[in-house]
């Protein structure tokens, strides 16, 4: 088994986000210490990350105890949080950095009005701000993360990265899928998505982690059809969902999905059971013939999953795809490569764990 990197969900919460997978309810499979320590024991030896996020993690009340156990019993394992603000809130300040490598704070506007709307909660912007000026005293490593969509305009995205250079944050993006709440109006088309990601190598920023395959392959300076990376999910990662149900995807979710229950079911039976090997082994026949093929491997399976229908199918951002004039988009690939930047060693965990992207203004 090669998971190194585990998204472990919390499904308590309490916002309403319209682009939300997961149900946000206030109770969701609050499980016990004893039976969330379990998991640990069982997961932490054969790891090296986990991340706490789909809902809000302090809304179990035995989280915070399971990251204090985890960080004694297992101090190898990195811990991340990715938070509405509300934990880092309830967490004493000085414990922050003793128990989590490193924070997301979800930002989905950069201003009150249409963040509160989006979030369904009147305090949401006032909490980002309170948690990232916190973990900015304390010095925490942080990052201000985005469900980018159809409704995130060029002048949103200048101001997200004026404000993460305000707290000394990164910006990472998860490009929104359609599933769980989420509608389709909120989906990016292709040409959007290419288009925002030349307006940050205008800028000038720095592509701290190009973990999102498609990205990775299509513009990380290497020689075409080498292997590079591929979507993580059921290779390197997996998630463990409110049910502790596990599947190779944040996205992918519900018992069609599911490798197992973690409680009952040993890993390596979950990572090679055939949701997990599917996802591992797709190789869309789209990709046979492309010179990116053994970088990209077809990009993110859920993208295609849940944009394009299938696995069979490539990432919907595949500039390529289906019938796209080759040469203009080895152009547009072109004149992206000449002006971004990219490092490389990231060492937040986040980076490779999903199909993602963080930038430091």
């Amino acid at each position: 088994m090669d998971i190194r990197s585990v998204g472990w969900g919390f499904g308590g919460c309490n916002m309403h986000c319209e682009h939300c997978y997961n149900a946000s309810i206030l109770e969701s499979h609050a499980c016990d210490f004893e039976t969330l320590k379990k998991v640990a024991d069982k997961i932490c030896p054969r790891i090296r990350d986990i991340n706490y996020g789909t809902g809000e993690f302090s809304f179990n009340p035995s989280t915070l105890k399971l990251a204090r156990y985890i960080k004694a019993a297992y101090p190898q394992v990195r811990q991340a949080l990715t938070s509405n603000g509300t934990t880092v809130l309830l967490v004493q300040p000085e414990e922050l950095p003793k128990l989590f490598h490193d924070i997301d704070i979800s930002l989905d506007f950069p201003n009150p009005e249409e963040h509160n709307r989006f979030r369904g909660h009147p305090e949401a912007w006032h909490w980002v701000l309170e948690s990232l000026k916190r973990m900015q005293d304390v010095g925490m490593e942080r990052s201000i993360v985005t469900c980018v969509t159809s409704e995130t305009t060029d002048d949103h995205i200048e101001q997200f990265l004026e404000l993460s250079a305000k707290f000394g944050a990164s910006w990472r993006t998860n490009w929104f899928r359609q599933t769980g709440r989420g509608k389709e109006h909120l989906r990016l088309t292709t040409p959007r998505f290419w288009q925002i990601i030349k307006l940050l190598a205008q800028k000038g920023v720095t592509f701290e982690s190009l973990s999102d395959p498609l990205l990775s392959a299509l513009l990380s300076h290497h020689e075409k059809n080498q292997p590079v990376g591929r979507c993580a999910c059921g290779t390197l990662s997996c998630r463990i969902q409110t049910d502790l149900s596990v599947t190779p995807c944040v996205y992918l979710k519900g018992k069609a999905w599911s490798g197992g229950n973690i409680a009952e079911t040993d890993m390596d039976q979950i990572y090679n059971s055939p949701t997990f090997r599917a996802v591992r082994e797709r190789q869309p026949p789209f990709c046979e013939s492309c010179v990116y093929l053994a970088a990209c491997h077809g990009g993110c399976a859920s993208r295609a999953f849940l944009h394009n229908g299938s696995l069979n199918n490539p990432d919907d951002f595949c500039p390529f795809y289906p019938d796209a004039d080759k040469n203009a988009v080895n152009d547009m690939l072109e004149e992206i490569s000449s002006l971004i930047t990219v490092t490389h060693g990231c060492d937040k965990v986040h980076d490779g764990y999903l199909c993602t992207m963080i930038v430091k203004p």
